[in-house]
C-alpha cells in the first residue's frame, strides 16, 4: 500500500487500501492519512501528494470512520479546507463528508455540501432521519433499495451496515406490518456479517410485535460496549426493547459513550445519546428537536399483543391474495401455469409460482381460491415410479380439461404477456351449410377435429379466448365430412334430412331457404358500434357490428352472413353485407390513427393509459355518428368536455420590480372558468393533453395551448402568483400573439414597445473598423448591438473560423466612446486579440495587462486584455470597476461555476456582458447555466431549479423540455455554422480509417479488457464514474501504442504504422498535415519515428509557452514543417493554420465537438484548398464504442443550438456499457 502511495499510482492504491482496512487487524491509527496529518510536518508532506491520491486517502479513511466513529476531527477539518480550496467538494469526499457534517453537527458544511447536487439516498435518508421526516427518508430508502437491485440484480437487501441501520430505521420510522419480512431480512443478514448485537435486540424487537412474549437478553448482549455507529444503534434497541433494564451499569455505559462522542467531536449523536440517558435515567439532557429514539414509540408487551391482534383480524377481512393462470398456446397444446398474485400499494404483484403438490394436498387451506380455481385443480394428477433409487412421483396439471374450468375467471393472462389479461368463453361446435354454386359445402366450425383432441380454440381477439369442448359424436361427424363435404345441389332434399337427425347433436348454421324461408328477413342495421369497457384507469376498446337489435354482436366483416334472431317472440333473419362492413371498418381507423397504429388485424384493443383512452375517445366521436355509436356496457366513466385552444386562454401581466407577475382564465363549456395556476396544477397532474376535471370529466387542450400552458408551468415554477423573470418578454410576447386575449400594465405596455424599437433598431458599422464586414458579420454586429442597446448579455456561438473576434471588435468600437471595456481571453489566443486590435480597429487604446497590470487610469476607447488566470490573481482589482463592456472568448472556461475562475468572471460588474463560444454546451447542460448566469443573471434561475425543470428532463429526451429552453435562450444567443454562411468555403471530407489490432494486440487487448471488468465488478455494486474512467482510460492508451501501458512489450503498434503511411502518402503529394493527439506521450512516439525519418515538423503542447507557441505557428504557416504535431487540449483553440489541408486525429475524443474545434485550426476563412480529416480508430475496441457514442452526444447542443456540435454527461452506467462493448 505504501508503495502505491509513494509512487502515486491512483489506480492500485484504492485497491491496496480496501483490503488493509478490511484486514481484521487493522487499526484507524495506522492509516496514512492519520499519520500524515497528525502533526504540521506531516500535514506541509501530505499536501505534496497527487491530488487523487490526497482524494483516495481522505475518502478511505472518511467512510470507515463514518462507521467506527473514530477520532478525525484533524482529518474532517483539512479534508473540508481541501474542498473549499477546489471550489467543490470531490465526488469520492460528498459522502463521507456529508455523513461527518450530519454526525458533528456541522450545519453549514452539510448544507454547502447539499448545494453542489444530489447526494447518494444512504445520506439523504440520515439527514431525514435526523430531522424527523419519516415520508422522505422512506422515499431515500426506496431509491436505495432500487438502485442496489438494478447494481447487484438481487432481491435480497444484502446491504453495508450504515445503508442497512438508515434503512432498518425508517422501516422502524414508518411501521407497517408489510415491513416486517424486510426488517427481518435485513437483521438476518446483519448478523450473518457480524455488524453489531443491535441486530440481535432488533430480532428480539420483530418478535414483540407479533404478540409474542419477550426474549430475554442474553449477558452478552447485556454488556456489550457501545462502539461507534454500531453503538448507536445497540443503544437505542436496548431502549425500544420492552425488556430494557434500567441499572446503574447501563447509564455507565451511555455516559461513557455520551463523553467519548462529545470528545472526538460527534455533537448531533452525543445529543442523541444524552437523550436517551434522560429518558431512561432522567437526567438533565439540551433539548434535541427531533431525537432518533423518536422515531419509534416504546411500548409494553401487552400493546404488541393487541396491535397483532388487530393486524390479524384486518388480515382476514382483506383480500390480499388471488390465484392467477397464466396460459401459453401452441398450435396442438397448451400449457397452465398456477401463481399466487399479493395485492399491495402498487396492485396485483407479478405473482409466485405455486406447487402443483400443494395444490392438490392443501387447497383447503387457501381461502383465497375461486369455485372456478378449485374446479381446475381437480384435474392435476399424481404418477408414481418406481427405480433403482427408490420410489419417486411428479405432479402434473391436464392443462386441456382444467381450462373450460376457467370460463369467467377475472385473472387469466398470456404467459408471454402478463399484463394482458384474457377472457376464456365457452363456444360449441357447429355445423355450417353454405350454398357453393352448383354444389353444397358441409364443414364443421371451428376446424381441426381430430381423434386426439378432446378441446379446440380459437383466439378471437388478443384479449379472447373461445374453447369448444369436442364430444365422441363430433369426432365422428368431423371423420365424416372431413375438412369439407360437397354435395351435389340435387341431392338438396337428401342433405336437409341428414341436418334434421344430426340437429339434436350440434348447432347448425345455414343460408338454405329451405330452412329460413318461413322466417321473416329484415334490413340489418350498418352501423358500427365502439364497446367501450373499464380497464384499470384506461379503457378496453372492441368495435362490432349489431346485424339485429338485441342479437349477437359480430367483429365487422366476419362471421356468416346470414343472422337468425327474435323479434317481439317471433324468428326473424337478416342478410349481412361482409365487404361493406369491412370498408366502414377501415373508414373508421383511417379517422382514429391511434387505433390504425395498433390495428394488427384485429377489432380490440387495450388502452392501458388515460391518456391513450381519451385520445382514442376523442377521435372515435370526431367520426359520423350515423357510421359508429360509441356504447358503454358497463356505464360512461371518462367524459370529455369541449376542445380548448389558444383563443380561450385570457391572460393578464403585470410588471414586479424585475418580474412580470402572470394570471389567466381558461373558459369552459358550462360558462365556468378555471384560473391559470389551476389549469396548470390539474395539467401537472395529467400527462398529455387531457385533464381531469373530476372522477369521470375531463378537459381536451389543443396541442399548442397545452405546450404553452407546460411551458408557462416550467419557467414560473410553483410559486403563486405566477412570476416570470423580465428576460422572458420575447416569450410573452408570443404569448400576447397567440392567446385569445391578454392585458397589461402600463410597466408591461412600455416594455413591449421597448423591444419592438429595438427590433428596428438598425446600428451603422462603425467607420474606423478597418475590414469589410461579409453579409452574416453584419448581421451577428447588427444583433449585438440590439442586445447592447437593450442592457441585456449575448453569447455569440458561430462554428469557429467565422470571425467572431471581428465582430466583437466592431461592437467595441461602436461602445468605446462609452467608458472602458475589457476583453477576458485564455493565454493562448491573447496575442491574437493584441494584433487583430491593431489591424482592425487601430483606434482603440488596447491594453496588455500582462505587460502593464494597472487599469485605475482606462476611460473611453481604453480596451483591457487580461488572460483568466491573471483575472482570478487580481480578481477583486477587475471586480471593484464598472465596465462598459466585458467581453469573454472562449466563455466555455467558465462552464464549471463552482470553479473560482468563474467566480471571478460572475464578479464584475458590466453595462453589457459578451460571451464569444464555438461550443456553449461542451459536456452537460449544467455548462450553460453557468454561461447564462454570467450574461444574463436570473434568466435560468438558480443551478438546482434548472436541473429539475430542465437538464434533468433534456437529458431523459423530454422534447418539450429542450424546445422551452431553446425558446428562452434563443433572443440572446446567436449560432450561425461555416454549411450556412461560406458558400465559398472549400468542401471538407471526413474519413473515419480503422484499423484491424494484429494477433498478437489483440491478445493483449483482450486480455486487459476482461481484466478492468473483473476489476470493477469485484468491487461490489458501488463503481464510481473515477473507476470505470480510469481503467478505459488503459485500453484507449493501449489502442494508441501497446507501450504506453505494457512498458516491455515488443509489438510495434499497428496505428503508429498506419499513420506512417498516411504521412508518407501525403507527403508525395505536397500536403502538410495537422496531428492532434490528447496524450503527449503518444505524440513523443511518433515524433521519434518522424525524426528517425528525417520529416520536418512542428510541435505544441501544454508546456510550450505563449512566445514560442506563436513562433511555431508562423514558422509552420510560412512553410517550415509538413506536420504540426498537436496536444489536442492545448491547440485545439485559438489558433489558425490554414497552411494544413490535411487534419489526422489519432485518437478519438469523448466529445466530438472538441474534435471539430481542433479540425477548424485548418478548416476556416482564409482556407482555399479542400481540407481532408482522419480519425484513425482501432477495430474492434474501445474506440469503436466511443465514436459510436459520438452520434447520441452531438444530440443534446444540436436539439437546443441550430447547428451545433456537444455531448451529454456520461454516467457510469454508459461507461461501463461502454467498457464491456456495449455503448448505450
Amino acid at each position: 500500500m505504501w508503495h502505491a502511495l509513494l509512487a502515486g499510482d491512483e489506480v492500485a492504491l484504492p485497491q491496496h487500501l480496501d483490503e488493509w482496512m478490511t484486514h481484521p487487524g487493522y487499526a484507524p491509527q495506522t492509516h496514512p492519512a492519520f499519520q500524515l496529518l497528525a502533526d504540521e510536518a506531516g500535514r506541509h508532506t501530505f499536501a505534496l501528494l497527487n491530488e487523487a491520491i490526497q482524494i483516495a486517502l481522505l475518502a478511505s479513511f472518511l467512510v470507515d470512520a463514518c462507521y467506527r466513529l473514530t477520532e478525525c476531527s484533524a482529518i474532517y477539518q483539512y479534508a473540508c479546507t481541501f474542498s473549499d480550496a477546489r471550489g467543490t467538494t470531490p465526488p469520492a469526499l460528498r459522502e463521507p463528508l456529508a455523513l461527518q457534517a450530519l454526525w458533528r453537527g456541522d450545519h453549514n458544511r452539510l448544507d454547502q455540501i447539499r448545494g453542489e447536487g444530489e447526494l447518494p439516498p444512504t445520506v439523504t435518508g440520515w439527514i431525514a432521519l435526523s430531522r424527523g421526516q419519516k415520508d422522505a427518508a422512506l422515499e431515500a430508502y426506496r431509491l436505495l433499495v432500487s438502485q442496489y437491485r438494478k447494481a447487484t440484480r438481487k432481491r435480497k437487501l444484502h446491504l453495508p451496515p450504515l445503508p442497512s441501520m438508515m434503512a432498518a430505521l425508517t422501516l422502524l420510522a414508518n411501521h407497517e406490518p408489510a415491513y416486517t419480512a424486510t426488517l427481518r431480512e435485513l437483521a438476518h443478514h446483519a448478523i450473518e456479517e457480524g455488524f453489531g448485537s443491535g441486530w440481535v435486540l432488533l430480532q428480539g424487537l420483530l418478535h414483540e410485535c407479533e404478540g409474542k412474549p419477550p426474549q430475554g437478553t442474553s449477558p452478552e448482549q447485556a454488556t456489550t460496549p457501545l462502539i461507534g455507529m454500531a453503538g448507536v444503534w445497540l443503544a437505542l434497541l436496548r431502549h425500544w426493547r420492552s425488556d430494557t433494564e434500567d441499572s446503574a451499569r447501563g447509564q455507565q455505559r451511555l455516559e461513557i459513550f455520551r463523553e467519548q462522542l462529545a470528545t472526538r467531536g460527534y455533537h448531533r449523536l452525543e445529543k442523541d445519546i444524552a437523550d436517551l440517558l434522560h429518558q431512561q435515567y432522567r437526567q438533565q439532557a439540551p433539548q434535541l428537536p427531533h431525537p432518533l429514539s423518536a422515531l419509534y414509540r416504546r411500548r409494553a408487551s401487552w400493546e404488541y399483543a393487541l396491535d397483532a391482534l388487530s393486524q390479524l383480524t384486518a388480515a382476514e377481512n382483506a383480500n390480499t391474495s388471488r390465484m392467477a393462470w397464466f396460459l401459453t398456446l401452441h398450435r396442438y397444446e397448451l400449457t397452465l401455469e398456477p401463481r399466487e398474485q399479493k395485492y399491495n400499494r402498487d396492485g396485483w404483484t407479478k405473482g409466485r409460482p405455486l406447487s402443483l403438490k400443494r395444490l392438490n394436498d392443501a387447497a383447503d387451506t387457501l381461502p383465497w381460491l375461486l369455485a372456478q380455481d378449485r374446479q381446475a385443480l381437480r384435474h392435476i394428477h399424481y404418477t408414481s415410479a418406481y427405480s433403482f433409487y427408490g420410489h419417486s412421483g411428479t405432479y402434473t396439471l391436464d392443462a386441456e380439461a382444467a381450462l373450460p374450468a376457467l370460463v369467467g375467471h377475472p385473472a387469466v393472462f398470456w404467459q408471454d404477456a402478463p399484463d394482458v389479461r384474457i377472457d376464456i368463453e365457452p363456444g360449441q361446435v357447429t355445423l355450417v351449410i353454405t350454398e357453393a354454386g352448383e354444389s353444397l359445402a358441409l364443414t364443421l366450425r371451428p376446424p381441426g377435429i381430430s381423434d386426439s383432441l378432446g378441446l379446440l380454440w380459437e383466439k378471437e381477439t388478443p384479449t379472447r379466448l373461445v374453447v369448444y369442448p369436442v364430444s365422441d359424436e363430433h369426432r365422428k361427424i368431423a371423420g365424416i365430412l372431413g375438412r369439407e363435404l360437397r354435395i351435389p345441389a340435387s341431392a338438396r332434399d337428401r342433405v336437409l334430412q341428414s341436418v334434421s337427425s344430426i340437429a339434436p347433436l350440434l348447432p347448425v348454421q345455414a343460408n338454405l331457404p329451405e330452412l329460413t324461408a318461413h322466417i321473416p328477413h329484415v334490413p340489418p342495421d350498418e352501423k358500427l358500434y365502439a364497446h367501450l369497457l373499464p380497464l384499470g384507469e384506461g379503457l378496453r376498446l372492441q368495435l362490432r357490428v349489431h346485424p339485429l337489435p338485441n342479437g349477437t354482436a359480430f367483429p365487422p366483416g366476419r362471421g356468416g352472413d346470414i343472422v337468425n334472431g327474435e323479434q317481439d317472440g317471433q324468428a326473424i333473419q337478416t342478410r349481412r353485407d361482409l365487404p361493406a362492413e369491412q370498408q366502414r371498418l377501415q373508414q373508421v381507423l383511417a379517422a382514429c390513427p391511434i387505433l390504425e397504429a395498433a390495428a394488427t388485424d384485429t377489432t380490440e384493443w387495450q388502452l392501458t393509459e388515460t391518456q391513450d383512452a381519451l385520445e382514442a375517445l376523442t377521435q372515435l366521436r370526431a367520426v359520423d355518428p350515423a357510421r359508429l355509436e360509441c356504447v358503454w356496457p358497463e356505464g360512461e366513466r371518462l367524459r370529455l368536455g369541449g376542445r380548448r385552444d389558444m383563443q380561450s386562454l385570457k391572460l393578464h401581466v403585470r410588471r414586479q420590480g424585475e418580474w412580470f407577475s402572470l394570471s389567466g382564465e381558461l373558459a369552459l363549456d358550462d360558462g365556468k372558468v378555471l384560473q391559470l395556476r389551476q389549469v396548470l396544477t390539474l395539467l401537472q397532474e395529467s400527462r398529455g393533453r387531457f385533464i381531469r376535471l373530476s372522477e369521470q370529466d375531463w378537459l381536451v387542450l389543443d396541442n399548442q395551448l397545452r405546450q404553452r400552458l407546460q411551458q408557462i408551468a416550467l419557467l414560473a415554477g410553483d410559486g403563486d402568483p405566477l412570476t416570470l423573470n423580465a428576460l422572458t418578454l420575447p416569450f410573452l410576447k408570443t404569448l400576447a400573439n397567440e392567446a385569445g386575449h391578454l392585458d397589461g400594465d402600463a410597466d408591461w405596455r412600455r416594455q413591449l414597445r421597448g423591444l419592438e424599437e429595438r427590433e428596428k433598431h438598425q446600428p451603422v458599422v462603425p467607420s474606423t473598423l478597418k475590414a469589410e464586414l461579409r453579409d452574416y458579420q453584419q448581421a451577428g454586429y447588427c444583433w449585438l448591438s440590439r442586445l447592447a442597446h437593450w442592457g441585456v448579455g449575448a453569447c455569440l456561438a458561430d462554428d469557429m473560423g467565422l470571425g467572431k473576434t471581428l465582430q466583437a471588435l466592431a461592437l467595441l468600437l461602436e461602445r468605446a466612446p462609452g467608458g472602458p471595456q475589457l476583453v477576458v481571453v485564455p493565454t493562448s489566443i491573447a496575442g491574437n486579440w493584441l494584433s487583430e486590435s491593431e489591424r482592425f480597429a487601430p483606434t482603440l487604446r488596447v491594453r496588455d495587462y500582462r505587460r502593464r497590470r494597472e487599469i485605475t487610469d482606462v476611460g473611453a476607447f481604453d480596451v483591457v486584455v487580461v488572460s483568466y488566470g491573471l483575472l482570478l490573481q487580481d480578481a477583486q482589482t477587475f471586480a471593484d470597476r464598472q465596465w462598459h463592456s466585458v467581453v469573454l472568448d472562449e466563455a466555455q472556461a467558465i462552464k464549471n461555476a463552482q470553479t473560482q475562475r468563474a467566480r471571478a468572471v460572475m464578479a464584475l460588474k458590466a453595462d453589457f456582458r459578451l460571451a464569444l463560444s464555438g461550443t456553449p454546451i461542451e459536456n452537460h447542460l449544467g455548462e450553460l447555466w453557468s454561461l447564462f448566469r454570467f450574461l444574463n443573471p436570473g434568466l435560468l434561475g438558480g443551478l438546482k431549479p434548472f436541473n429539475q425543470r430542465f437538464a434533468t428532463p433534456i437529458e431523459q429526451g423530454d422534447r418539450l423540455a429542450g424546445t422551452t429552453l431553446k425558446q428562452l435562450i434563443t433572443p440572446f444567443m446567436l449560432r450561425r455554422t461555416k454549411s450556412q454562411v461560406l458558400d465559398e468555403l472549400p468542401p471538407r471530407t471526413d474519413i473515419l480509417h480503422t484499423i484491424p489490432l494484429s494477433d498478437e494486440e489483440r491478445h493483449w487487448y483482450e486480455a486487459l479488457r476482461q481484466q478492468a471488468v473483473e476489476r470493477l465488478d469485484s468491487g461490489g455494486g458501488d463503481i464510481k464514474p473515477l473507476q470505470v474512467l480510469t481503467e478505459i482510460t488503459r485500453l484507449r492508451r493501449f489502442c494508441c501504442h501497446p507501450s504506453l501501458v505494457l512498458d516491455n512489450l515488443p509489438l510495434a503498434g499497428s496505428k503508429l504504422a498506419a499513420c506512417l503511411d498516411i504521412i508518407d502518402e501525403l507527403r508525395e503529394n505536397h500536403h502538410k498535415a495537422l496531428v492532434f493527439s490528447q496524450f503527449v506521450d503518444h505524440l513523443t512516439l511518433l515524433r521519434t519515428a518522424l525524426d528517425e525519418r528525417g520529416i520536418r515538423y512542428q510541435y505544441l503542447d501544454g508546456s510550450t509557452s505563449p512566445t514560442e507557441r506563436e513562433k511555431r505557428v508562423a514558422a509552420f504557416q510560412s512553410g517550415e514543417g509538413e506536420l504540426f504535431l498537436i496536444s489536442l487540449k492545448a491547440g485545439g483553440t485559438g489558433l489558425n493554420l490554414t497552411a494544413a489541408d490535411y487534419v489526422i486525429h489519432l485518437d478519438p475524443w469523448w466529445n466530438p465537438a472538441v474534435e471539430d474545434q481542433a479540425s477548424d485550426r485548418a478548416y476556416r476563412i482564409g482556407q482555399e484548398r479542400p481540407v481532408t480529416v482522419y480519425r484513425l480508430v482501432m477495430e474492434d475496441t474501445i474506440e469503436e464504442q466511443m465514436v459510436a457514442l459520438h452520434g447520441r452526444k452531438r444530440q443534446l447542443a444540436e436539439d437546443l443550438l441550430a447547428g451545433s456540435d456537444g455531448v451529454g454527461r456520461l454516467d457510469t452506467q454508459a461507461l461501463l456499457a461502454v467498457l464491456r462493448g456495449s455503448p448505450k
